[in-house]
């Protein structure tokens, strides 16, 4: 599996978390979406990801982008 692929269904699994946390009323479960939401406007504008670097290293393999 690609890293891309890796950071994809992470960052659903992170985004449906916080979802679900903050339907059920746990006040924290918004702070995860704000930070899936910040960090790929982070990556999008600096062009640097932190789980880009990290996946490449655990897989071996080269993202897409870099």
């Amino acid at each position: 599996m690609t890293p891309l692929r890796i950071q994809r269904i992470m960052m659903s699994i992170i985004l449906i978390a916080g979802l679900l946390l903050d339907l059920n009323g746990v006040e924290w479960g918004k702070y995860l979406i704000w930070f899936v939401a910040l960090m790929s406007l982070f990556a999008g504008i600096t062009g640097f990801c932190p789980s880009d670097v990290i996946l490449k290293r655990i897989t071996g393999k080269q993202t897409m982008c870099g």
